[in-house]
């Protein structure tokens, strides 16, 4: 079942769809109401930004749009660089944060070396990150990009450190041993960058 109440009066209000929250929001152009196996439905058009989408409802829900964060930020998130752009290319703090020994922490970070920069990959890395539904909203392509380098800089750099730490302390076995226990796709990935 909508959040909404479907009817004439949802024309030209803003809507999500929950289930597809990569459309961002949109404005309701229609209302339909439809017969579909006997049941009452109405079939919903709605305009987004990444173009124009009909729903069925149900079984589609809309949703009133969540307020997301903006790109603007007051002085106090940029001396915390608690900002959209800074969360874009900070290190998730599960991973940054996260306490235990330097193999245990490499077993963690694999997951970050996983992340694709292809479209579709991009955007979700993105959405991750700073929890915007429709980063093309906030961001150029390019300025995605030019953060994800970023981001794979702070995360190799804080690889590299982790094995130089293994490294000291146990032995450049350990390293080996720590890799071992991570993803093939992911393993591939760090040990190019520890090369």
């Amino acid at each position: 079942m909508s959040d909404l109440p479907i009817n004439q009066g949802l024309v030209g209000q803003r809507v999500c769809n929950p289930a597809r929250p990569e459309w961002g929001s949109g404005t309701v152009l229609r209302v339909q109401p439809v017969t579909v196996d006997g049941r009452p439905v109405h079939r919903v058009s709605i305009q987004f930004a990444t173009g124009h989408r009909t729903i069925v409802v149900p079984p589609g829900q809309l949703a009133a749009p969540q307020a997301e964060p903006t790109r603007q930020a007051g002085w106090l998130d940029q001396v915390a660089h608690r900002a959209p752009d800074d969360r874009l290319a900070s290190l998730p703090e599960a991973v940054r944060d996260f306490l235990g020994t330097a193999a245990q922490r490499i077993v963690v970070l694999a997951r970050l070396y996983t992340l694709d920069e292809d479209g579709p990959g991009l955007l979700r890395w993105a959405r991750s990150q700073t929890g915007v539904a429709d980063p093309l909203a906030h961001w150029t392509r390019d300025e995605l990009r030019a953060a994800f380098e970023e981001f794979c800089r702070r995360r190799d750099a804080l690889l590299r450190e982790l094995a130089a730490t293994l490294r000291q302390t146990q032995g450049p076995a350990a390293v080996r041993a720590a890799l071992a226990e991570v993803p093939d796709n992911a393993r591939a990935r760090m040990l190019a960058v520890l090369q």
